[in-house]
């Protein structure tokens, strides 16, 4: 997944927008640490500055300084194999017969090959193979024949078949995107007269702006100097039926934000509890698998009435293993990352938790860190079902083939991460833990219910699997 972001000043000041946007895409680090860019809109003409890296990388005080404008739109990618290279990084900005465009979105397209192909044949030219430039050609070809940006992004939206947030930024407008089935997460803020649109509500938090509401799904909110104004795609499900990935609440998003009015920190704290009711651990201590393991882990100790303390130190510097784009890279990077407390864990009978288990990797090393340094036993409970589908909306598992929950047991998978026990929520406690929340979630990692269809070049139907 990736994240993106947004800030327009619709009386034209240009102070601080770029600064903001800045901080919102820091804020948003969390959700892809492979590259970063921002494009400033500074009277009609578009800068861009992007690169692979972290944004304090990526960015100083010189190109800031640089980079003025009364709106600017920003995003942060993590890994995908399936998109790379220099020209993939966003946001993309394009030249038109109607103006400058740019575009950062957080997308995967279901019919993106077949929409390429026949826009090559229509004459198109593609630098890259991202969804992201598909769009952006769509909605460029759309705007020649409509009255305005919006109803070229509705046709747009007719077109195109899958999950996204995106923020358009137009000579003159900020548009922000929620895909009709509200898959993609996104939010709208202001502060005096500045609008702001962002993944995630804690980037909102950072640059100081009051909260107004989630998009809802296949909601189109246009901001320009006239203010705020809002059309909404005709084949968009009702709020109460929007499919949120559930795996924002479990892993991608951070705890402090809140998101379709369900805090993430009080979801995961929650299925903790729920946790030491369903598989509890005659343990000493609880640790969480930090960080995205934490909340759940203190919610799991208190259910137990045991002790929760500190038994991994996290490298700091390093980042997400989870988002990397390869095995070989997500394995350095958890050797990278971790490191036991001796002192804490020693002769301790240790139950971890941790958000999920994807492949393993992670969790493997961690139990061999926590033997290695004393740990008596180590029991690991996760705070979400068995991931056995790999997600075509962002959970980067590109195959089955990687998740062993798709074909193994729960003691196999023990005896391969090398845990003394070894247990999983179930999905209606995960969901039942979900309860502020004002839509229904996509748990198509867990259950092979893909809401939003495959991809039409996925010849292979979705893997079930009998689960013992």
């Amino acid at each position: 997944m990736s994240g993106v972001f947004g800030c327009y000043d619709i009386k034209g000041n240009k102070e601080n927008v770029t600064r903001d946007a800045y901080y919102g895409i820091f804020s948003l680090q969390h959700r892809g640490q492979e590259s970063c860019g921002l494009a400033v809109n500074e009277d009609g003409s578009f800068l861009v500055h992007k690169s692979a890296g972290l944004v304090t990388d990526v960015f100083d005080e010189v190109t800031l300084s640089a980079l003025s404008g009364k709106c600017a739109i920003g995003h942060v990618r993590g890994g995908s194999p399936r998109e790379n290279g220099v020209d993939a990084i966003q946001p993309i900005s394009i030249k038109s017969r109607v103006g400058n465009i740019a575009l950062a979105s957080d997308s995967v397209i279901m019919n993106a090959n077949r929409i390429r192909e026949d826009l090559k044949s229509k004459g198109a030219i593609f630098q890259t193979n991202t969804d992201t430039e598909i769009i952006l050609s769509l909605f460029s070809r759309n705007r020649i024949r409509t009255e305005d940006c919006e109803h070229a992004i509705l046709e747009t939206m007719k077109e195109i078949k899958g999950v996204y947030s995106m923020v358009f930024m137009t000579e003159d407008k900020l548009i922000g995107v929620r895909d009709p089935y509200g898959l993609r997460p996104l939010i709208l803020g202001k502060q005096g007269d500045k609008y702001y649109i962002s993944s995630e509500s804690c980037a909102l938090d950072a640059v100081g702006c009051e909260i107004v509401r989630d998009f809802e799904p296949g909601e189109i909110i246009t901001i320009s100097k006239d203010g705020m104004s809002s059309i909404r795609y005709d084949e968009a499900v009702q709020k109460k039926d929007t499919k949120v990935c559930v795996f924002e609440y479990v892993y991608v998003a951070r705890p402090d934000t809140v998101m379709d009015n369900m805090s993430v920190f009080d979801s995961r704290f929650r299925v903790g509890m729920a946790l030491a009711e369903e598989s509890p651990a005659d343990v000493d201590l609880v640790i969480g698998a930090p960080d995205s393991g934490i909340a759940a882990a203190e919610g799991f100790a208190k259910g137990l009435g045991v002790d929760y303390g500190s038994g991994l130190l996290k490298n700091r510097y390093v980042g997400r293993t989870f988002i990397k784009s390869t095995q070989q890279q997500r394995e350095l990077a958890v050797r990278m990352k971790f490191a036991a407390l001796k002192t804490a864990i020693k002769d301790k009978r240790i139950a971890i938790v941790d958000d999920s288990l994807v492949r393993g990797t992670t969790t493997k090393h961690i139990i061999s860190f926590l033997r290695e340094n004393g740990a008596k036993e180590v029991h690991v409970r996760l705070a979400s079902p068995p991931v056995r589908f790999a997600c075509c909306y962002g959970v980067n598992a590109s195959s089955e083939t990687e998740l062993p929950a798709s074909n193994s047991t729960i003691e196999d998978i023990r005896n391969l991460i090398g845990a003394d026990s070894l247990a999983y929520i179930s999905l209606e406690s995960l969901k039942k833990s979900l309860n502020t929340i004002d839509c229904d979630v996509c748990s198509a990692c867990f259950d092979g219910n893909f809401v939003a269809g495959k991809p039409e070049d996925d010849e292979e139907s979705v893997h079930k699997v009998k689960y013992n």
